[in-house]
């Protein structure tokens, strides 16, 4: 949302005025701080020609919420995982484990032409004290919804140990209609519970602008 805010040029001032939303929401919104409505969210979007690009983020991300609720519920009911607040996490999880993103390809805002196929790779640092084994980077929601950013739903990450660094390269294929998209990543275990399952650690995502050919 900040970026295409700052995109399109409008200072924070200005985009309180003309939504009606206070500025330290916007504020608070934009940091991750506080969760947007989706009123708030069909405004960036029409204002600044997103092409319902975030609220399609936000239907993605609120279907990746609801199933890690139902995984977590499962886990309880059949008592094979550990739990934390937030849900169910996997069984070598570690309040030290730590993943540090150091470097990527695929710029957020790359032009691709619609439907095209292209790689983005992630290089992640193993900035823990935890040996890392047998992890995914796993897609967070419905990566075959149509309209939306298409990629496999999770790819292997190389076993790391503390202070390596490794490489995950993912093949996706942008969506038919113009405008952006994104898709988010998270690291997992082989079942798709989270490691690092907080608010306090974001998710890798591809950030692109479809266009048409020329």
């Amino acid at each position: 949302m900040r970026e295409l805010r700052e995109a399109a040029g409008m200072p924070l001032t200005r985009a309180a005025s003309e939504s009606g939303w206070d500025k330290g929401h916007l504020s608070r919104v934009e940091r991750g701080h506080t969760k947007p409505s989706r009123e708030l969210i069909e405004w960036y979007d029409g204002s600044f020609g997103a092409n319902q690009a975030l609220v399609n983020q936000l239907m993605e991300l609120d279907a990746a919420v609801r199933a890690g609720r139902d995984m977590s519920q499962r886990d309880l009911r059949r008592h094979v995982q550990p739990v934390l607040l937030g849900g169910s996490v996997p069984i070598d999880h570690h309040p030290d484990d730590r993943a540090e993103l150091v470097g990527e390809t695929m710029p957020d805002g790359t032009r691709v032409f619609r439907d095209e196929a292209f790689e983005k790779t992630w290089e992640l640092r193993n900035s823990g004290e935890r040996i890392w084994h047998n992890r995914w980077l796993t897609r967070q929601g419905a990566p075959g919804t149509p309209g939306w950013l298409r990629s496999p739903t999770r790819a292997p990450v190389p076993d790391a140990a503390p202070g390596d660094i490794v490489t995950v390269t993912l093949s996706l294929q942008a969506p038919s209609q113009v405008g952006a998209s994104t898709a988010y990543f998270k690291l997992t275990d082989e079942a798709g519970r989270l490691y690092y399952p907080g608010l306090e650690s974001p998710p890798l995502y591809c950030t692109i602008f479809t266009i048409y050919a020329p």
